[in-house]
């Protein structure tokens, strides 16, 4: 199929200025390249008016790196193979695809594709982001304001094949932020400033193209679709929690409708992670993509291929044993740092807004004086307690036909009748034979046993059992695990510098 607009014939988009007065200009350029619209539109005006970016005529300092998920919707790999591809074969401009070696940090990053006439964006590597999470047995979440899935799959593998690319020398870096995400790329370039100061020279220089245009979303896909002739849709994984912020809800429920066997996978993952934890839903707090697919009888179909898939799949009875610790407050660590050798109430309970309205300390001038809090702690000061940790522990004691896994738990309640309660999530529907008592407060503990599809790794920390006898007062597990505990994988690599670059069909560990 022939693309709309021939590369030479690309107009660019704005004549606002591109590249910043600071840029050297024989440095190379790195473009991370998400498929989406964003992204298409740099490329696209990259290619329209090289020297109006910075760039060499002919583009031969331009490289355009691809980031693998494994969990891209088919239909933006297709657009791309259809569209975007052939123009970069036209200008032999570079595409390098890249993606996670491994589960481990130790596996390193793989190039699958390095050329200057790609044909294909590939789907996946070796180890997927849902690969991840089937062993975790949980969904996406957004973590203490990160998005990890994001930073593990996308940003350690861009950072570190940078890394073996350029060694020390300097680059400029490209991301497809819009006019209307100012703050986004403002948080990025203060967290690049901060590593090129701790690596004592300048790693990479941010660079924000779209910004410079002042083109918002509505401007960046007219710019793509008057240039390729088809309206792109947003790029991001068939799993990910912010689908309602990628897409409209309609919208992503139409493109899971297009694509059932897609969906039926991440409903899945979602029973899963429910089955572990009720509160794990791929929403969280704004509900579950199962109960949201309910609500519109258009969603018949992926929901009949998600229950069809359930029994047919193999299943496993998992023992669940959860710990929730008490946490420190931020007025904890402020005042205390690291270590609180003589702890006060409010290093673990969270203080009232009367409670610092009535006991801040003030000068003679009226003025708030920051010093380290004394209230007394009356109950009227004392907010929430601060929760600090989960640690879990997950033990398959069971693999087999979904019927039998489910029996084993309702036997399991009824056999011991007083002593177990089997609880139905008020969400998920599942049944869970708990049987420990339920506690309030904190620490917080849980024990159960739940059948669910099998595939969830065996996983605790190295110091659950001693936390769990010091907290339950049990040893071990109420059942006898299938199987024994892996080894604990170290974390952090045992050598210095990146992790090893490789790239298939070539000698040596570096790209």
């Amino acid at each position: 199929m022939s693309v709309h607009a021939p590369a030479s014939q690309l107009a660019p988009a704005r004549t606002a200025p591109a590249t910043p007065a600071t840029f050297h200009p024989r440095r190379p350029t790195v473009l991370s390249y998400g498929l989406g619209a964003d992204s298409t539109a740099i490329l696209l005006m990259f290619l329209a008016d090289p020297a109006a970016h910075g760039l060499e005529p002919d583009l031969s300092d331009l490289i355009v790196v691809h980031a693998i998920t494994g969990d891209e919707f088919v239909d933006s790999l297709d657009y791309v193979n259809r569209l975007v591809l052939p123009l970069l074969r036209a200008r032999s401009v570079r595409l390098v695809q890249v993606c996670r070696g491994g589960k481990s940090d130790t596996d390193g990053v793989l190039v699958l594709d390095d050329c200057r006439a790609p044909r294909r964006i590939h789907a996946a590597g070796p180890w997927c982001l849902s690969d991840e999470l089937r062993a975790a047995g949980t969904v996406p979440r957004l973590a203490i304001g990160q998005r990890r899935c994001s930073i593990r799959f996308k940003g350690w593998v861009l950072d570190n094949w940078a890394a073996a690319e350029f060694g020390a020398r300097t680059f400029r870096r490209v991301i497809g932020y819009h006019a209307d995400e100012l703050g986004r790329a403002e948080k990025d370039t203060a967290i690049q400033r901060r590593l090129n100061t701790e690596a004592g020279r300048t790693i990479c220089e941010p660079h924000y193209p779209l910004i410079l245009a002042r083109m918002d979303r509505a401007a960046v896909e007219a710019y793509v679709l008057a240039c390729l002739g088809e309206p792109i849709k947003k790029s991001y994984c068939a799993m990910c929690p912010f689908s309602g912020v990628c897409a409209s809800r309609d919208r992503h429920e139409e493109r899971l409708r297009a694509h059932p066997h897609v969906a039926a996978d991440v409903l899945r993952l979602e029973y899963v992670s429910m089955a572990l934890n009720e509160q794990m839903s791929l929403y969280g707090p704004a509900g579950s993509l199962y109960g949201r697919l309910t609500e519109d009888g258009r969603n018949r179909a992926v929901l009949d291929a998600f229950q069809t898939g359930l029994d047919q799949t193999p299943y496993a009875v998992y023992e669940i044993r959860r710990i929730t610790f008490v946490g420190r407050t931020k007025d904890c660590r402020r005042w205390h740092g690291k270590k609180r050798d003589e702890p006060k109430w409010w290093c673990s309970w969270q203080r009232t807004p009367r409670c610092r309205r009535i006991h801040t300390i003030v000068d003679e001038d009226g003025a708030a004086v920051d010093v380290e809090p004394h209230p007394s702690g009356p109950d009227r000061c004392r907010g929430k307690q601060q929760k600090g940790q989960t640690w879990r522990s997950v033990r398959t004691v069971y693999e087999g036909p979904r019927a039998r896994a489910e029996l084993i738990v309702n036997r399991f309640a009824e056999r011991s009748r007083g002593a177990v309660r089997l609880v139905t999530g008020g969400v998920s529907g599942i049944r869970r034979a708990h049987y420990l008592p339920d506690t309030e407060g904190l620490p917080r503990i849980e024990a159960f046993i739940v059948a669910a599809p099998a595939g969830v790794a065996d996983k605790q920390r190295p110091g659950f059992e001693k936390k769990w006898t010091k907290h339950t007062g049990r040893r071990l597990t109420r059942f006898r695990p299938l199987r024994e505990l892996p080894q604990p994988v170290r974390r952090k690599r045992s050598s210095g510098g990146p992790p090893r670059c490789t790239v298939p069909g070539r000698s040596g560990t570096s790209c």
